[in-house]
């Protein structure tokens, strides 16, 4: 062998192992998830974001840069750091977002909604509505011109239920019973109960609703709650909590439980317990004045505790007297 051919050789085992020992720890990184920025020397973890929406097959652009793959797709070996993603397809309306990619971590945009540009309406009833309520997603229920109409949620099956048209302008609530058989609308000065299935056949010139007034207060009315049994109402003003017998005809009887210091914030009322939460102006136990959350039990067995001990005190006087 000519020594020229040996000193090449040897120049190509070297050059190759050289070659091997400055390539052998870049391909590792790059299997273990690091890359490196030759511009600035310097290594780094890659993370991945996924991106799925619905539907698929949406186009994915990152910083304004087309993603060759569509969604559902899983793009690798981001340099962690903040991306604008966004999920563009024809016909729908476009999804963006600004999501941070971290070292050895999966940035997730998935359940992702593309909602289409172009919506699928349908008039249910072909008259003047003054207002409608919807009673536990079975039923929608119209009130019109031409009386009191209920159709299925998709408008089918629709029929009149009353001739009753006098609806007040302004109504700013609505709330059905637990048996879905009455409900009660309101505007600021007056409540209104609606009583459903009375089993009277319209076709025969009856009705199978009735609309009554419930009570018309000087304080304009923040919102009412059915009381369990559905036989009371809780009505609250900006001055009172009160309590309205729905039945009795006539006159009413009406109590109030709580007057308030200043119009409630909020309210919220368990119907599970029958209590009633509200904020209201008062003072702690270091007479420090401030707006504070109450709650007023109604619940039966707080007023058979209370009647138990107004019998027991009024016994007792009894007994002094005696």
């Amino acid at each position: 062998m000519k020594k020229s051919d040996k000193t090449k050789r040897m120049i190509a085992f070297y050059f190759s192992a050289g070659l091997y020992l400055i390539l052998l720890p870049v391909l590792l990184s790059y299997s273990l998830g690091y890359k490196i920025d030759f511009k600035k020397i310097k290594v780094y973890k890659t993370g991945i974001i996924y991106i799925s929406s619905n539907p698929a097959g949406a186009e994915i652009y990152i910083n304004g840069k087309r993603y060759n793959d569509l969604t559902p797709a899983q793009i690798e070996e981001m340099k962690p750091g903040a991306y604008k993603i966004e999920v563009k397809r024809e016909g729908f309306y476009s999804w963006e977002k600004d999501v941070v990619v971290r070292p050895n971590m999966v940035t997730r945009a998935d359940r992702i909604i593309l909602f289409p540009v172009i919506q699928q309406t349908k008039m249910l009833v072909k008259r003047d509505v003054s207002d409608f309520v919807v009673s536990d997603k079975r039923y929608v229920y119209y009130m019109t011109k031409t009386g009191l109409l209920k159709s299925n949620m998709d408008g089918t099956g629709l029929k009149r239920l009353s001739f009753y048209s006098n609806w007040p302008s302004g109504i700013i609530g609505k709330r059905f019973s637990r048996d879905a058989g009455k409900f009660l609308y309101f505007n600021e000065k007056t409540l209104w109960a609606v009583y459903l299935n009375l089993d009277k056949d319209i076709t025969e010139g009856g009705e199978s609703a009735q609309v009554e007034e419930i009570v018309t207060t000087d304080e304009p009315i923040v919102d009412v709650f059915w009381y369990s049994g559905a036989s009371y109402i809780i009505v609250v003003t900006e001055k009172y909590i009160n309590v309205v017998e729905l039945k009795g005809g006539g006159k009413r009887n009406i109590a109030s439980l709580y007057k308030f210091n200043a119009r409630p914030k909020r309210l919220y009322y368990d119907s599970d317990n029958d209590s009633i939460y509200f904020t209201d102006i008062g003072r702690d136990a270091d007479s420090m004045e401030g707006t504070y959350l109450y709650r007023l039990d109604l619940r039966q067995t707080f007023f058979d505790k209370f009647m138990k001990l107004l019998l027991k005190r009024e016994a007792e006087a009894g007994n002094e007297k005696d």
